[in-house]
Parts: structure tokens; sequence; C-alpha cells
């Protein structure tokens, strides 16, 4: 975790922005690379109902930063953590300890909810990739002709790709709200020319993910429980090249297709490449289908709807 994530954390707890927030005998901090870190007397039986209550430590809660053995032997010093979800449960069951009161079982989440909500109203994700690009003086050209396809085939495919990324990078939709969405949030960085953020669905872990820079963009769909497989679809512009790319991997195999819309190439990434068929757009507007079905339905899942969610409603089965 980051110096941004500890501050939207504490402020969810009560505290104000601080280089080092001082919680009863405990100072905690960041060092200013990757993990916050908790210093202070934490007495044995505290830390032994942390790493049992979060699954052997599935947080990353560090016991003196040891990252292949943080089971706790007595008291606990130093605690490096690593994540937003394992400040929160320490933060919690500190409180809950010295309080003597017991934590309600939604606790956690709630909290979660609140720091990932915060976090994205600073990565400015309402922005759409078209306007995005069409903002940067040097891409938006290009960006023009592109949009004005020329035949039908190719027409449909662009709104296609259209409704591929209004439902991956969600809050574009002017109908879906920050503080309405139940997304987790494991990545965002925002500055002046980049930004990007990850949203996950808790119960698939299925990740939408926006990274706009400079230059270009990438949209990607990642899909981790299709065993054997695991699936990304992208559609991105990098190098002066806009693709659409779909992946199935394994540990020990790759399949990628990719079709490159700038020069109108189809194939497999380390094989031959042709021009596009008819046929070869049609696999890639029914690949999409395919998944914007399933990215709409996540979205429905977990962002509550200003107006209607009838659109983002899996099709009934015949």
């Amino acid at each position: 975790m980051n110096k941004f994530e500890l501050d939207k954390t504490m402020e969810c707890f009560g505290y104000k922005k601080n280089d080092s927030y001082e919680v009863g005998k405990l100072s905690i901090y960041h060092d200013d690379k990757y993990f916050t870190i908790v210093e202070g007397q934490t007495p044995f039986e505290l830390a032994n109902i942390i790493y049992k209550k979060y699954d052997n430590n599935k947080y990353l809660i560090r016991v003196d930063g040891n990252h292949e053995n943080c089971t706790p032997t007595g008291d606990v010093y130093t605690y490096h953590i690593d994540t937003i979800e394992g400040l929160v449960a320490f933060l919690i069951e500190t409180k809950n300890y010295y309080s003597k009161t017991q934590t309600s079982s939604d606790e956690l989440e709630t909290i979660l909810s609140m720091v990932y909500k915060k976090i994205l109203e600073n990565v400015n994700p309402q922005v759409g990739i078209y306007d995005w690009m069409l903002e940067r003086n040097n891409r938006k050209e290009y960006f023009k002709t592109l949009l004005s396809s020329n035949t039908y085939l190719d027409f449909k495919l662009r709104k296609k790709i259209e409704s591929f990324d209004k439902v991956v990078s969600p809050f574009c939709n002017e109908d879906f709200s920050i503080k309405d969405n139940n997304f987790a949030v494991n990545g965002y960085g925002y500055v002046e020319e980049d930004s990007w953020f990850i949203l996950t669905d808790k119960e698939s872990g299925i990740k939408l993910s926006t990274t706009r820079k400079k230059d270009g963009f990438v949209l990607s769909l990642h899909i981790p429980s299709v065993k054997p497989y695991q699936i990304n679809v992208y559609h991105y512009f990098v190098e002066n090249e806009e693709e659409i790319a779909f992946e199935k991997y394994d540990e020990t195999d790759l399949t990628r297709i990719e079709y490159n819309l700038t020069d109108k190439s189809f194939g497999e990434l380390y094989g031959e490449k042709h021009q596009a068929t008819t046929e070869d757009k049609n696999f890639v507007i029914k690949s999409l289908e395919k998944y914007i079905t399933l990215a709409r339905n996540i979205v429905a899942k977990n962002i509550g709807s200003k107006s209607t969610k009838q659109s983002f409603v899996l099709e009934k089965k015949k």
C-alpha cells in the first residue's frame, strides 16, 4: 500500500491527514515505499486474535516485517502492513480489544467500502476513453479519422468496442455513481497525464481495469475463474496502434488473438497475420458481445444505478 491509501484509511477512522498517526500507544506511518509500519507494543493476545481471525494473515499483516513466518510468538513491537484490508482489520481489532467490544460481522466490509470510494473520488474515473484521447492534441486527428468508419461492419464493430469500453470503465456512464458502488479498488493512481484504476468483483475476482496515458490507453477485462484457463480481453491504443486482443492462458500455455484496427491485420500473437476478413471481424464482434454481457452483469451487481438497470440485466434463458 502507499501513503495515499494510508491517509484515506485513517480518514475513515476519524483522523486528519498527517505524516504519522498516534493510535493509543501505537505510532502508524508509511515507509515511503511499499507498506505501512506500526510501532509500539501490541499484546500477544491481540496479535494472536489478528493472526487467527484473518485466515492466517491473508491480508499481509507482517510481524516485524517477516515475509515467511507471520505467527506471533509474544508481544509484537513492529508490524509491516502491505494492504488496505490489512490496515483496516488491524485497526478494528485494536479498537475492539482496548474498548472490550465485539466488532459487527460487516464492520470490515463497511469501512473498506468507505476507503475504496474515497480513493476512486481522487482518480477521476468519469472521464471516458474517447474524451480522454480527443483531448490529447497529438492523438486528436487520428481518433477523428478512426471514428468515421466507412463500412457497416466496421461501424458495427466500433459500436461493440464502445459498449465494451463503457462497461469496463463504468463510471463514464452518467447513471452510475462512485458512492453507490461496491467494487473493491485494488489499484489506482492519478497524475497530470496518467490515471488508472482496477475494480474487482469481490465474489468472482473478475477485474475491470482502466489505464489512461498521455499517448494512449489500455482497457481490460480479467476473468480468473474459467478453469483451467484465465482470460483477458483488451482494448488499447499504444505506439500509434489500436488493437482488440483476446487471451486465454494457464500455467503452461498462452493463446492470444489480436485484431489491429489501425492496419486491419488479424491473427495469433506469434503466428502469421493477415488482412482481417468479414469472418474475422464477425469473430471479434461475437467475442466482444459475450464479454460485454459478462461485464454488464458484474457492473449491475456492484453499482447502483441512479435511473434504471434494465440494460444491465442478463438475457433470460430461452
